[in-house]
Parts: C-alpha cells; structure tokens; sequence
C-alpha cells in the first residue's frame, strides 16, 4: 500500500474497499466476460441475493472460482472441477452435479467383479413435484445459449478457414484453434445438460 493510504482515515479506508461498491463498479463496465475470484466473501444475505441475480442477467459468461458450493449450484451452468489429481472435469450443472459424477466414478473404479445379486433392487426415488430455480433457469436459457455457442463456433471456423493464417499470424491461429476446441467442450457439456433437464420436466408431467 502507498504511503499517502496510510493517512487515510478508516471510515474512508474501509468505503473504499467495500466489496458492494467492487462488485457494482465491476459489473458496471462493458464486457462479455467476467472473472469473479470468491465473490462472495464477507457479502450480507441481502447482498449475496443481489449478486445471485445480476449473474443470471449478466449478457456473458462468467468465471467464478469459489468455495461456497451452495452459491455455485445455484448460479453455474457448467463446472470446472479439480481434484488435485490434475484431471480437470468438465461437467454440465454445478458443483453437486461434478460430485455426483466424481462419486460415480470412484464407486466404478473400486466395485468388485460383477456378481448376480439375489438382492432387490432399491426403489428408485421419489420424483420432485418440480424443477428447482437453478434448473428450471437452465432449462429456459440454455438453448439460446448453445445457439450462440454454436455461432461463436462457426465464426471462428471461418476465420480458422483463411489459408494464409498459419504463416501470417501463427498465435492467432493457435488461439482460435483452442477456442473453438474449449468452444465444443462447453457446448457439448450444455447439451447434456438440456436433455437431463428435458427428461426431468417430461418425467414430471
């Protein structure tokens, strides 16, 4: 910190870093993406509620890098997960949909050889009277969301189509190469996530 901060007063010391005004100001400038690193540290309930909303308004995508699993599950669309085995998993849904297919695929690699069972099966469980925010918010937007995916995928392609690239702007082609294949990605994990949802609005009717 510079030394004129110091002399600062508190009061003022401590409007200035306040993460409300942060996060307005953040959100107040033109862009398509934004990058949130724990946002939602130290933010009131009522604060916390405002920043759920904006994120779902926000016309971009988000990055959001966060502990608070609760708030992810209610605002993320696709995960990112990392396990420190140096795996990363891309997965449709938030960070109870990474779990259950992280859990899924450690219960695969430790079952024993397949036996027949005598056992009857459980019951399957009992179908939710509806679709949660999170999910019903999903299943609304993301369709447009994988039409413009599809649009950002096709433009660059054509871009990626000029012959002279390589030769003339070899970063470029190299950037537009991983975008296109991270573009893929994204738009296969959010289909995938629409034919789930899909099934779960057909199953309740």
């Amino acid at each position: 910190m510079a030394t004129h901060s110091l002399e600062v007063p508190t009061v003022a010391t401590a409007a200035w870093v306040s993460d409300k005004k942060r996060l307005a100001r953040e959100f107040a400038r033109p862009s398509n993406l934004l990058v949130l690193d724990e946002p939602t540290n130290d933010l009131d309930l009522e604060t916390l509620d405002l920043l759920q909303e904006v994120i779902g308004d926000y016309d971009g995508t988000v990055l959001i890098v966060s502990h608070d699993r609760d708030f992810l599950d209610r605002t993320v669309t696709i995960t990112l997960g990392l396990d420190g085995s140096g795996h990363v998993d891309v997965v449709a849904g938030g960070y109870e949909d990474w779990e259950r297919q992280r859990s899924q695929r450690v219960d695969t690699k430790r079952a024993p050889a397949a036996k027949a069972s005598s056992a009857a099966p459980a019951p399957p469980p009992a179908p939710r009277a509806k679709l949660t925010y999170k999910d019903q918010r999903d299943y609304d937007q993301l369709p447009k969301r994988i039409e413009e995916m599809e649009k950002t995928i096709a433009r660059n392609e054509a871009l990626l189509a000029d012959p002279d690239l390589y030769t003339r702007d070899f970063a470029r082609f190299e950037a537009l190469t991983k975008a296109i294949e991270r573009e893929r990605t994204e738009k296969e994990a959010a289909e995938m996530r629409w034919l789930e949802l899909a099934e779960q609005v057909e199953a309740l009717g």
